[in-house]
């Protein structure tokens, strides 16, 4: 079976023509923008064949390689460094495993590795695991099943960013559940003069913001969208109350008409030109206020997550993660240099903090930093610690991904805002799409 679903991701990506070739010398050439780095004489006759995921902030790769570059001097192994561009990294990976020169360390998004383990292709890191204090979020993070199969790099939590101003305004303190913000919203709420309290997109454009945001609300109000044994179970009084609350704000006008067809960057833009009053988000919008807008940055405050009626306030989130590939050559090696980063923690701090608040640590201890006290950062830590995976609680298979990526329970938002189907039709509505990957033959 796994041979098989192996078979048929290889053909999808040949099929996109998106597959690159792979030389025989256990790693690819850098192009699309890779870079490659070999250190090391391999005195020891020891190899490393890593592939890290490019990140857009330069200081991080600079910091990586001097480390990679200091374990291949002290550990006397050859490594071969390579920095692949996100969207590359899947049907490289793919090439190169079918070509049987697969990397023997990589680091990606954890559903993107995640993807590789539900194939067999990942090694056991619960050793690794177990030697360092991991946090408790990074700890069910890195499991698939009984087992750790990824180790957690950095949580890439959003954050809840709040118009302070305007909140203070009208004297309102910050909320801290999805009521009391409803109901500060419809104080807030401008759109005579185009002001909209909330900015929650709800376009099915590919990307994973509004989905994340849908699936949400279902787990704030206790609804599941799968449980822990792949069983679909979307269909339940809670889930109906959730898109009863989401249909609500569209229905109020708390939130602006053109949000239901808008797409992953709506909610980015409607922000900054200072149209919407909250919304969440990636660190990256903070980065481009500072930059750009520092009066709209100081009236910025980001806050941790709303709990729902359940009492509970869910982050979903992704996590950048290592992942050693069995089909690697060096498993061991690979295991030791993930040991070596985490032995290193001055050196994970800094490459955390330069990263700015869009990172969030994996491994305790770190809290406490002049970093994290800072009022700034101290939210998108907090929200870090309830992260969980994107399709939580379902079990990491293709089954989930494929959901999530298609973005039911969008489709299923749109079916009650668009074309004006009840909560409980709507809610039907997604448990048949859910079933129809769930329980295909």
């Amino acid at each position: 079976m796994k041979k098989k679903m192996l078979a048929c991701l290889m053909a999808a990506v040949m099929t996109m023509g998106l597959v690159a070739g792979c030389g025989g010398g256990g790693s690819e050439e850098p192009k699309d923008g890779d870079t490659k780095t070999e250190e090391g004489s391999g005195e020891s006759g020891k190899k490393l064949v890593f592939w890290d995921k490019a990140e857009y902030v330069d200081e991080y790769a600079t910091l990586m390689k001097d480390l990679v570059e200091q374990f291949a001097e002290e550990e006397g192994v050859e490594v071969d460094y390579v920095n692949v561009a996100a969207a590359d990294m899947k049907q490289k990976l793919m090439a190169a495993i079918e070509a049987g020169n697969a990397p023997d360390l990589i680091v990606g998004d954890d559903t993107l590795v995640g993807q590789f383990a539900s194939l067999d292709q990942l090694a056991d890191v619960s050793d690794v695991m177990s030697e360092f204090e991991f946090t408790e979020a990074a700890q069910s993070m890195s499991m698939i099943g009984e087992s750790s199969y990824m180790v957690p790099q950095g949580f890439t939590a959003p954050g809840m960013h709040v118009r302070k101003d305007k909140w203070e305004e009208k004297g309102l303190e910050m909320p801290t559940t999805w009521e009391e913000l409803k109901e500060q919203a419809a104080k807030v709420n401008d759109p005579e003069n185009g002001f909209y309290a909330l900015g929650f997109a709800m376009g099915a454009s590919g990307g994973g913001d509004a989905e994340g945001w849908v699936r949400t609300i279902i787990l704030d109000w206790g609804g599941r969208t799968v449980n822990e044994k792949g069983e679909v179970v979307v269909n339940s009084p809670e889930t109906v109350e959730a898109f009863k609350f989401i249909k609500s704000l569209y229905d109020e006008g708390l939130i602006s008409p053109d949000a239901v067809t808008g797409d992953d960057s709506w909610n980015n833009q409607a922000y900054l030109a200072g149209t919407a009053g909250l919304i969440c988000n990636s660190g990256s919008v903070m980065a481009a206020m500072k930059n750009d807008d520092p009066e709209l940055y100081e009236n910025t405050q980001i806050i941790p997550y709303p709990a729902g009626p359940s009492g509970e306030a869910y982050v979903l989130t992704g996590c950048n993660v290592f992942g050693v590939m069995e089909s690697g050559k060096n498993v061991d090696v690979a295991k030791d240099f993930i040991r070596y980063y985490f032995s290193h923690q001055d050196k994970y701090e800094e490459m955390i903090e330069v990263m700015g608040s869009m990172w969030q640590p994996v491994i305790e201890g770190m809290e406490d930093s002049e970093f994290w006290q800072d009022e700034a950062n101290k939210p998108w830590l907090e929200n870090s610690k309830l992260a969980a995976r994107t399709y939580y609680p379902a079990p990491v298979d293709d089954r989930a991904m494929t959901c999530f990526s298609n973005q039911l329970c969008v489709k299923a938002v749109q079916e009650m805002l668009i074309n004006g189907a009840t909560p409980e039709e709507a809610v039907e509505s997604l448990e048949t799409s859910f079933k129809e990957v769930y329980e295909a033959k």
